[in-house]
């Protein structure tokens, strides 16, 4: 092996989420060659998403870092005599489907890189065992690899960049602090004169005076720390509300495949990280800044008293650094795993309690509780190894701090004793002493909370790490946005497949006149969502092209090319607002009266008045109050209201009862005509699929036909047959 165990500790790298084993074990490779790759940056490449990925996947992502990479099946035999890390998949825990990395084999074991646990040995029945599938990737650098140090010099580019505008307060904070440790020796000074000077010769003055010092010297060093601490809130609540805006900023202009790899609960989990940054800046420019201060002036004043007691000093320090050294990976790891079990455990409390409706209706109170309450449990357990980790190092702290304090004592006694130290240096080395262990202890105990935002901030930074979904403006001039009578979209040879899976659809070509209905007719999975999410632009297709008036989407820019078409789907969000603010989706207050009145010309207005509050009902988190047709009719209207060149309607009408969904196909049409809008309506429903112009038949993720309603139904296909059944179905009825 290239490195030792140990020496693989240190670029071994732990999973971000529970479905993120994949990506931790290709992102370790790309370290083990000196080379550098976020997890983040790996999650779209691999299509890695909540349900994890695939080898087919790593295999796409790792061609793409630049690995030379190939699948293989082999035996323990084969895996013995490989000199390259590779990655395993593996079924742990009887069922759990796993990636790990075997880095070699050596003194009867096989080195495995674990993303969920760390560093570990197997022997070959061992693995064996749970390398059930035999199937391993194999990845060596091409010439397109490149190894890099640019992780540690971008993270500390934006994290200069969070704290640029706190440096003046920073620097400020770190001078009084500097102040407070200097005034801190003020009071061993002192008490070194009065015993050894002052109060054998009964200075009367001198005494009073040195008080008075002493007394200002010390109400000095308590409105210093006064104003360092109004500094450090101040700069605390900005820090906080910069890193957490970055953090939104970011998060809102990340392409959609993003967020298909990641649970909600994770990213709450990852916002309210930046607590924990914020809290270490203020650690490293306080707390650290002036114990390291108090240490390094302590000593050096102890060294003017006895040199003997100031190389104790110093040796003590070295054995504070080896006990932090040592626990160090524990107290690291440990915060890791906490972090991961609070994303897993926020997810779960949102997805039990956004069911509540249906853990109810089932019955199954009693089943979700013991969910929630083992998920914490486990989150509690990662907290409390990790609590036990902190209380074992506080005691190897705790036993060295009553050593040296012991052992200054006795030397301090002795030199008494020897008339080497007066009586008044003893005092001053007891007092010195004794805040120079506090500052070490509070040194050694800041190191866990530093190691708990490094965690934090790297978790962070790897969001912010990833692309932006699109940067570039409208690459169109003004004039060619408008609607027109003819404007055509047009979808040629679309092919498609999300990374690590096979094609979803092959060569699928559409065409839709301005003012046109037409309908995309398929069974439920023959990718039709899919085809919408690629016309909204959230996915890229891997060979064809969307073009509307010969203009590629891509020409058009993805800002301007949104303006221009408006999709609904089955399950539209419903925001926590009033009905009216879901639709227009706007914080200017004259947009709600152009709303309403465009409403009112478009002939939606009724379906709103029946209505409580009318506009103003407040729907509720995910629109509770409303029904599940109601839900449409708002997502249908804000469609309506953003006035685009299409509209497109995923089974959006599926909740309704027939009249309201005649009615509003009805004002579609009508809308669509006077506006020169198309609409392609998504469905598996004959019954609203032959309202359409043309309809558009997807099966296995093909158009194997394309006509109207009457020539469909008189050729054989999935079309014909439905429509027939349904011909039965009425007929007995």
């Amino acid at each position: 092996m290239k490195y030792t165990k140990q020496q693989l500790k240190k670029i071994h790298v732990q999973q971000l989420g529970e479905y993120a084993c994949g990506l931790a074990c290709l992102s370790a490779i790309t370290r083990y060659h000196d080379g550098y790759i976020s997890q983040e940056k790996l999650r779209e490449t691999s299509g890695t998403t909540l349900n994890g990925t695939s080898l087919l996947g790593l295999y796409q992502a790792a061609a793409q870092v630049g690995f030379e990479a190939k699948g293989f099946e082999a035996d323990m035999e084969n895996l013995k005599k490989l000199d390259h890390p590779v990655i395993l998949h593996v079924v742990v825990d009887g069922n759990r489907q796993h990636f790990v990395v075997c880095y070699g084999f050596g003194n009867g074991k096989f080195v495995i890189g674990d993303p969920a646990w760390g560093i570990t040995s197997y022997s070959a029945d061992e693995l064996e065992a749970i390398w059930q599938s035999k199937a391993l990737l194999s990845l060596k650098p091409s010439e397109k690899f490149k190894t890099s140090g640019i992780e540690s010099r971008s993270q500390w580019q934006w994290f200069k960049t969070l704290i640029a505008d706190d440096i003046s307060i920073l620097s400020v904070a770190a001078v009084v602090g500097i102040a407070m440790a200097v005034l801190g020796l003020s009071t061993a000074i002192f008490s070194q004169k009065l015993i050894d000077d002052f109060l054998p010769n009964k200075e009367t003055e001198k005494i009073l005076i040195g008080f008075i010092a002493l007394f200002i010297l010390l109400v000095a060093r308590a409105v210093l720390g006064y104003i360092r601490g109004v500094f450090m809130v101040r700069q605390g609540k900005d820090l906080n509300v910069r890193i957490v805006k970055s953090f939104i900023d970011k998060i809102v202009q990340l392409p959609m495949a993003f967020f298909k790899g990641f649970s909600t609960g994770d990213l709450i989990a990852r916002m309210n990280d930046s607590m924990r940054i914020r809290s270490t800046v203020a650690l490293v420019t306080g707390d650290i800044l002036i114990n390291s201060l108090v240490v390094l002036i302590s000593c050096v004043y102890v060294f003017t008293l006895s040199v003997e007691v100031g190389v104790l000093s110093l040796s003590s320090i070295v054995f504070f650094v080896l006990i932090a050294w040592r626990f160090h990976p524990q107290i690291l790891e440990g915060q890791k795993e906490v972090m991961a079990a609070h994303s897993m455990n926020e997810s779960q409390y949102i997805d039990a309690l956004s069911g509540i409706a249906t853990i109810k209706s089932f019955g199954r109170e009693g089943v979700y509780a013991d969910r929630i309450n083992a998920v914490y449990d486990a989150y509690q357990t990662k907290g409390y190894n990790l609590a036990m980790t902190g209380n074992r190092f506080g005691f190897f702290t705790q036993m060295l701090v009553g050593m040296y304090i012991t052992v200054i004592f006795g030397l301090g006694i002795w030199f008494v004793l020897q008339e080497k130290l007066m009586l008044g240096e003893l005092m001053a080395l007891i007092s010195i002493g004794g805040s120079i262990i506090p500052s070490l202890a509070g040194l050694m105990i800041a190191n866990i909370q530093i190691q708990e935002a490094k965690v934090a901030f790297s978790r962070l930074f790897e969001i912010s790490s990833v692309e932006n979904e699109f940067d570039e403006p409208s690459k169109l001039p003004e004039h060619t946005l408008k609607n027109s009578a003819n404007t055509v979209l047009t979808i040629n040879d679309l092919t498609f497949r999300y990374p690590g899976r096979s094609p979803l659809l092959s060569d699928v070509s559409i065409l839709i006149a301005a003012g046109e209905v037409v309908t995309l007719f398929g069974q439920v999975g023959s990718g039709k969502s899919t085809l919408v999410d690629i016309l909204q632009g959230f996915y890229v297709a891997e060979r064809g092209a969307i073009k509307l008036n010969d203009k590629l989407l891509a020409e058009w820019g993805l800002p301007e090319w949104r303006k221009r078409i408006a999709t609904v789907s089955q399950f539209e969000k419903i925001f926590n607002s009033t009905v009216l603010d879901n639709i227009c989706l706007s914080n200017d207050p004259n947009e709600l009266d152009k709303c309403v009145n465009f409403l009112k010309e478009t002939g939606m207005e009724p379906f709103f008045a029946r209505l409580p509050q009318g506009y103003f009902t407040c729907t509720g988190e995910e629109g509770a109050t409303l029904s599940g047709g109601q839900k449409q009719l708002v997502t249908i209207a804000r469609a309506l209201y953003k006035q685009p060149a299409f509209i497109v309607l995923d089974e959006s009408t599926s909740a309704m009862d027939f009249d309201t969904e005649r009615e509003v196909l009805e004002l579609l049409k009508k809308y669509c005509k006077a506006h020169a809008t198309s609409l392609l309506m998504v469905t598996h429903r004959i019954g609203l699929a032959k309202q359409a112009d043309r309809i558009y038949l997807l099966k296995n993720g093909t158009i194997v036909d394309a006509a109207t309603h009457e020539q469909l139904v008189e050729r054989d296909n999935d079309y014909a047959k439905g429509y027939q059944y349904l011909t039965q179905i009425n007929a007995l009825t």
